[in-house]
C-alpha cells in the first residue's frame, strides 16, 4: 500500500446494486476528446470530488470540473475531502459523482483481497472489475504515475554506479531513510528484500516522504530515501530517481472513477481526454507550482487545459 494514502475501504462499505460498466476503452491509451456533448444530450449537474485534499488530486479534479463546465454541465466541487475512504463513501452514497483515483491504490480500497501488483496495464482490468462490482466505472488511465520513488544524491549514485533498484543489491552497507511503517508494508522492506535482494545496513524510520527523509539524504545520513514520485522536492534537489526495474511499487496512474448515472458517452470522452494527456513530468511541474510557488489550483489547471487544447 502507498504509505501516505494507506486507507483501505472494503468493498462491503461500497456495496450496492451492480451496474454494467461503461468504460470507453480497455487500456490507458486513446486520444484527447474535447468534443462537446450533442445538443440532444441533457446536461445535468456533476459533483466532482477528490481522492484526498492534496495538490495532485485537486489539480486533476479541477481539470475534470473545468472541461465539464466548458461543455455546458453544471459542476459542483468537493475538493476538500480528506481521504480516499471519505471519497469512496461519497461516491457510494451519491454525494459525489466522479473523482480522480490511482490504479493500484484504489484497487485494494474497492477489494481488499485484490492483487494490486504489476504494471498499469496488468492492474487496470482488475480495477475495472472491482469498480463494476461496486456499481462504479473506471475510465482510462494516465501515463502519469504517482507512486513511491527511491532517490539518491546524484554524486552518491554516480559513485556507486546505481541507476536502478536492482543495482542496490550489490551494496550491503547502505542506509535507507523510510516511513515508520516500512517493515510492515510489502513495497518497502519486505519487497525490496524478496524482489530485489536488497539488504540495507540500516533502515532509518523517519517520516512518510517528508522533511526528515529529505534532510537525511541531503546530509548523507542516508544513502537512499523513499519519497513520492510527484514530490516537487525531487526536481528542486536534483535527486537521482532509481528505476523500479522489477515493478515492485504499485501503479499509481490516475483514472476517473465515476458513478454510471453521469456517463453518456460524451462525459467519458471529456474525462478521458484530461486523464490520458497527463504525464509524470507535467504533473510534477504543476504540483510544484501549487505546493512551492503557492499558485492557485484552478489557475494552474486552466493554463494546462488551454495549452493542451482541452477547453476547445
Amino acid at each position: 500500500m502507498r504509505y501516505h494514502r494507506k486507507l483501505v475501504l472494503g468493498a462491503s462499505l461500497l456495496a450496492f446494486a451492480v451496474l454494467t460498466a461503461a468504460c470507453g476503452n480497455d487500456s490507458g491509451g486513446g486520444g484527447n476528446n474535447t468534443t462537446a456533448p450533442p445538443d440532444d444530450i441533457e446536461r445535468g449537474t456533476v459533483v466532482v470530488g477528490v481522492s484526498g485534499a492534496f495538490a495532485e488530486s485537486q489539480l486533476v479534479a479541477e481539470m475534470y470540473a473545468q472541461v465539464l463546465e466548458n461543455a455546458g454541465y453544471t459542476v459542483q466541487r468537493q475538493l476538500d475531502l480528506d481521504s480516499r475512504a471519505v471519497g469512496d463513501e461519497a461516491l457510494a452514497s451519491g454525494d459525489i459523482d466522479v473523482k480522480p483515483e490511482y490504479l493500484a491504490f484504489e484497487l485494494t480500497a474497492l477489494d481488499e483481497d485484490a492483487d494490486n501488483t504489476g504494471t498499469a496495464e496488468e492492474v487496470y482490468p482488475r480495477v475495472q472489475e472491482a469498480a463494476e462490482a461496486n456499481g462504479l466505472v473506471a475510465l482510462a488511465f494516465s501515463p502519469a504515475n504517482s507512486t513511491n520513488a527511491f532517490v539518491m544524491l546524484p554524486d552518491r549514485a554516480t559513485e556507486l554506479g546505481t541507476t536502478t533498484l536492482s543495482d542496490l543489491a550489490d551494496h550491503s552497507d547502505l542506509v535507507l531513510a523510510a516511513p515508520p511503517d516500512c517493515d510492515e508494508n510489502y513495497p518497502c522492506q519486505q519487497g525490496l528484500q524478496e524482489v530485489y535482494g536488497i539488504e540495507f545496513a540500516e533502515i532509518k524510520k523517519l517520516d512518510s516522504g517528508g522533511p526528515d527523509t529529505v534532510a537525511a539524504v541531503d546530509s548523507g545520513e542516508a544513502d537512499v530515501g523513499l519519497l513520492f514520485s510527484l514530490d516537487p522536492t525531487i526536481v528542486q534537489k536534483g535527486y537521482t530517481v532509481l528505476e523500479d526495474d522489477q515493478n515492485l511499487q504499485p501503479a499509481g496512474n490516475f483514472f476517473a472513477l465515476a458513478r454510471e448515472e453521469i456517463l453518456n458517452g460524451a462525459v467519458e470522452g471529456l474525462l478521458d481526454g484530461v486523464t490520458t494527456s497527463l504525464t509524470t513530468e507535467e504533473m510534477l511541474d504543476m504540483v510544484g507550482r501549487v505546493q512551492v510557488d503557492q499558485e492557485d489550483v484552478a489557475d494552474v489547471a486552466t493554463e494546462y487545459l488551454e495549452d493542451q487544447g482541452l477547453l476547445g
